[in-house]
């Protein structure tokens, strides 16, 4: 059952009567078409008999009630509380060759197209798609699109399917995503789970999609103004409709194929719960009574994004999506997008993520360029260092009782770090990030240290444009281009490396740190004055190390003051605040 399609289709367990109002027009009475129940094979979902088509504007009503936009909108050009129109996603793609790089170690661009560029839309980040390319990235990562109430904000609520009007709605995404493709760039979406279930959005009039909310008040509905005021009225169900038999629900089969559970890999220790237990806000009913619609609801959002707009990945906010059932969502649901990557051939990536795990790395710099000289800084970077690698789950399901490897499918990535700004445009951002502090360090000197730590650190990479523009304005943020430039073609020359082990070291006053992996060496002089290195101390093999680089092979590869920064037979000076990459010979 294609659910959002052509054919008015909702899920409404408790209605006893279910009616689409078409056409919408605010000063004439609509024609009234109820639904039926679809049947016991899906219970609970009421169907029309008929389709509609493209650009037709419709609303449900539910008992009697007043107009509300399909939970499924995928268009909604007069905002997320007037009425649904209906979308035909074909398009001609021009991806039919496109293949997705291995996001397991990518470096992708952040775009909150609020912000990307002065227009604020998808045509106009487009435009920069090619420029992104330049800089050597894998693909972008799109902050959340769906469409919101711009007077109260996100936070308040999202039609998850849909995509912003403001930002040019579902056609621009789907010219956003085909651009990118043509210039070699994935592109994952950020999915505002923790927003979707808002009590703005009246979700509750159809079912239980929110923890224990079946009997919580109903929030007022906002201002729609004269027109629209007229137009919720001539929506309304025509009295004397004969109640139908409110439609039993119960368990439901769910599917067998599983994938390995989302964790620490085998051995390691993990630095923070799987999920956090202390999440604060509406919950999507995953586990309670009557939790298949929001399972399928969510399940369907994934497959709309990737078949539809033929996105490579989703970021998955799992604290949101955290359940206690014995068939937990994030596996079915990772389940689900194998099947789906089995059937395109095509490979998909969940990225993981949420509070406290992208933004591990950034809170530990912060400490270490305000403070130089500490050792628990130092201890809790070598600790980052041996929980956080490029963590790769390759999805496969289960077919007659043995596990097998596919194809195509989907990969979840377990661990990720964001630059600051990326962090404050993702749902789970919260007030006392520590991105916040690290915006405000208008310095280059650290902009660029924090640049060179992350991009080395091996695992996924979200950049922003804070630290790495795309449109530089002036002469520093050129400089910051061409470091991250550099920076990245480094990477791109260890990418087998990045799943070896970090070593952490550090002078004898803590000042400099060195980050030792396969054949890299990345120094940050933290300290105020100019540092003088014997690498025959600073990088010389750990004992028992097998073929280790020796110090005397190290050559300097790129530093952000190449005048200021020597390397003279077995010593390196690195200026204050800044650094520098080494690169043994193979």
């Amino acid at each position: 059952m294609p659910v959002p399609g052509p054919r008015p289709v909702v899920w409404a367990p408790r209605a006893r009567i279910i009616e689409v109002l078409v056409p919408y027009d605010p000063y004439e009475e609509p024609e009234h078409m109820p639904l039926r129940l679809v049947g016991a094979g899906e219970p609970g979902y009421w169907g029309a008999d008929s389709v509609l088509g493209h650009g037709t504007d419709y609303g449900y009503s539910v008992d009697g009630g007043p107009l509300l936009p399909d939970p499924r909108s995928v268009w909604l050009p007069q905002g997320i509380h007037g009425p649904t129109r209906v979308f035909d996603p074909a398009f001609e793609w021009t991806d039919g060759t496109w293949s997705p790089p291995d996001l397991s170690t990518s470096v992708l661009m952040h775009v909150d197209v609020e912000t990307f560029t002065p227009e604020g839309t998808l045509d106009a980040a487009a435009r920069l798609l090619p420029t992104v390319a330049e800089m050597g990235l894998h693909g972008v990562e799109l902050a959340p699109v769906a469409a919101f109430d711009p007077a109260l904000g996100p936070s308040r609520g999202v039609r998850l399917y849909s995509v912003h009007e403001p930002y040019g709605g579902p056609r621009a995404l789907q010219r956003f995503v085909d651009a990118a493709h043509a210039a070699g760039l994935a592109v994952v979406l950020d999915i505002p789970y923790r927003w979707a279930v808002a009590d703005e959005l009246g979700l509750e009039a159809y079912g239980p999609y929110l923890m224990g909310g079946g009997g919580r008040p109903r929030a007022p509905r906002p201002d729609l103004g004269d027109a629209g005021e007229h137009a919720v009225q001539a929506m309304r169900p025509r009295t004397g409709q004969v109640p139908l038999d409110r439609p039993r629900t119960g368990p439901i089969q769910l599917r067998t194929g599983q994938v390995p559970s989302i964790g620490t890999r085998a051995g390691k220790v993990p630095s923070a719960p799987t999920v956090r237990t202390d999440y604060v806000g509406d919950r999507i009913n995953l586990e309670g009574s009557g939790s298949r619609g929001p399972r399928d609801f969510l399940v369907d959002d994934a497959r709309h994004w990737l078949r539809e707009y033929h996105v490579d990945g989703l970021v998955l906010d799992v604290d949101a999506l955290v359940d206690r059932s014995p068939n937990p969502f994030l596996g079915e649901l990772a389940d689900y997008v194998v099947g789906l990557g089995e059937q395109l051939d095509r490979r998909f990536s969940l990225l993981v993520d949420g509070p406290g795990r992208s933004d591990r790395l950034t809170s530990i710099l912060l400490r270490i360029l305000s403070g130089p000289g500490r050792t628990e800084d130092i201890q809790a970077l070598q600790m980052l260092a041996d929980l956080v690698h490029p963590s790769v789950r390759r999805a496969t399901r289960q077919n007659g009782g043995r596990r097998s490897r596919v194809r195509a499918g989907a990969s979840v990535v377990e661990d990720i770090t964001r630059l600051p700004a990326t962090q404050l445009t993702v749902p789970w951002a919260g007030e006392e990030s520590p991105a916040t502090a690290l915006l405000a360090v208008d310095d280059v000197d650290i902009r660029a240290s924090v640049l060179a730590t992350v991009i080395l650190a091996g695992n996924p990479l979200v950049l922003d444009t804070v630290h790495a523009p795309v449109v530089p304005r002036n002469d520093n943020e050129r400089r910051l281009v061409r470091w991250a430039r550099d920076l990245i073609a480094i990477r791109h020359g260890v990418a087998e490396e990045l799943d070896l082990p970090l070593e952490i070291r550090s002078s004898a006053d803590r000042s400099v740190i060195a980050v030792l992996r396969g054949t890299l060496a990345f120094v940050l002089n933290t300290g105020h004055g100019l540092a003088a290195l014997r690498l025959g101390s600073l990088l010389r093999p750990a004992e028992g190390a097998v073929k280790a680089p020796l110090p005397g092979s190290y050559r300097l590869a790129a530093a952000w003051e190449p005048g200021a920064t020597r390397l003279v037979g077995d010593t390196l000076t690195v200026p204050p605040r800044m650094t520098a990459v080494l690169r043994a010979d193979a």
